[in-house]
């Protein structure tokens, strides 16, 4: 009996050392990420309406485009967050936004409140 206990408690290590600890660990590093993938996330929201998205987002910690983070921990956890994820079909695409138009000076439709010029009445015709 004392043998069978032994074998079970060696069995029983080397599946916590070989088995549970990386799934631990890889688990751990897949949340990590999704923290970081949800911090640029909400950078990027935050910065959706400003007129120089790049600067808004990289004052926030982040960069506008792929690899998004500028060190090294964030850039690995992240792109693993984004890889798993994506496997389990989460969506990390951020559209695009489209580029804003300012109206120019000469673009803007006259002001109804204002006063219009008044309209010049042909000159009658000049009898000779």
């Amino acid at each position: 009996m004392n043998e069978k206990l032994e074998s079970l408690i060696q069995l029983g290590k080397k599946l916590l050392l070989w088995l549970i600890l990386p799934l631990v660990i890889l688990i751990s590093g897949f949340f990590l990420g999704e923290q970081f993938e949800v911090g640029r996330l909400s950078a990027i929201a935050s910065c959706e309406g400003s007129v120089n998205n790049s600067a808004c987002i990289r004052s926030k910690g982040y960069l506008a485009s792929s690899p998004y983070y500028p060190d090294l921990g964030r850039r690995y956890f992240g792109a693993f967050a984004r890889m798993i994820g994506g496997d389990l079909g989460a969506s990390y695409y951020v559209e695009p936004a489209l580029p804003v138009n300012l109206p120019k000076a000469g673009d803007t439709p006259p002001d109804e409140d204002a006063e219009e010029p008044e309209e010049k009445k042909p000159a009658p015709p000049s009898k000779k």
